[in-house]
């Protein structure tokens, strides 16, 4: 009888672990899909010259996909725009420990 639960919190220990290392990988690999997205939106308004157009288009497809994506121009003294810092913000969730955050990642289109 003894040993019947000794395996049986073994294997509760287990799959706990299990759970926690799913839910971090998840985690992890939707923050690294985020990461690309956004380098994604960066080549993209760098190829479109800052136009605002595809600037607008980039903000509506990042909602879609359930990110927020913030774009602040910079203009030179002639009013043409230089560089362009993006600001994508993601949720990370770990849901086994109750981890919840939203989380930001930055980069800047030249």
């Amino acid at each position: 009888m003894k040993q019947v639960i000794s395996v049986f919190g073994a294997m509760l220990v287990l799959l706990l672990h299990v759970c926690i290392c799913i839910g971090t990988m998840t985690a992890a690999s939707e923050a690294a899909a985020a990461k690309e997205y956004k380098a994604d939106v960066i080549s993209e308004i760098e190829n479109s010259n800052f136009n605002p157009k595809v600037i607008a288009a980039c903000i509506s497809q990042a909602e879609a996909f359930g990110y927020r994506l913030e774009v602040k121009t910079s203009a030179d003294v002639n009013r043409e725009v230089k560089t362009a810092e993006v600001v994508l913000s993601y949720s990370y969730e770990i849901p086994v420990l109750g981890i919840s955050q939203t989380r930001m990642t930055r980069g800047i289109a030249r």
